[in-house]
């Protein structure tokens, strides 16, 4: 059993087939490609708190890579894409009822891509790309423990 949520994340995403075995940081992007990273964004956690002390709660963050990029195409598209086939793999998981096993008080109910990947900073023979995304769980209240 996991203790933390990006814990149960890097787990979790470390073993989607689209990774393909490359490595999963987290809050560390180094910079040489092809590896990717995990980091908390800051947001408001709290999506509805309800009487009895449990909350719906959203926990998002941005998966990230550094990436080969050139003058051609091909490259740039397959970076583009692989973004596009995240998101769709998250969408995939959420219809499938497949999500990181988390801490025992939270109960996983949605996992989404809330962009699409975009080319954030760039080299002349490198990019970072990066796609925010978000889990969204029920924790249940200190009384409901």
């Amino acid at each position: 059993m996991v203790d933390t949520i990006i814990q149960a994340l890097q787990e979790y995403l470390q073993a989607c087939p689209l990774l393909d075995g490359a490595r999963l940081n987290v809050d560390f992007l180094p910079s040489r490609p092809l590896e990717y990273m995990i980091s908390p964004s800051p947001v408001d956690e709290v999506l509805r708190a309800y009487v009895h002390g449990s909350s719906l709660r959203q926990y998002v963050f941005v998966l990230a890579s550094k990436s080969p990029v050139d003058e051609g195409v091909a490259q740039n598209l397959a970076n583009s894409g692989f973004y596009e086939k995240m998101a769709a793999w998250m969408e995939a998981q959420t219809r499938q009822r497949h999500f990181p096993a988390l801490p025992a008080d939270k109960q996983p109910v949605l996992m989404e891509a809330m962009s699409t990947g975009y080319l954030m900073s760039a080299t002349g023979t490198e990019g970072q790309y990066q796609i925010q995304c978000r889990l969204v769980y029920f924790q249940k209240g200190a009384r409901n423990r």
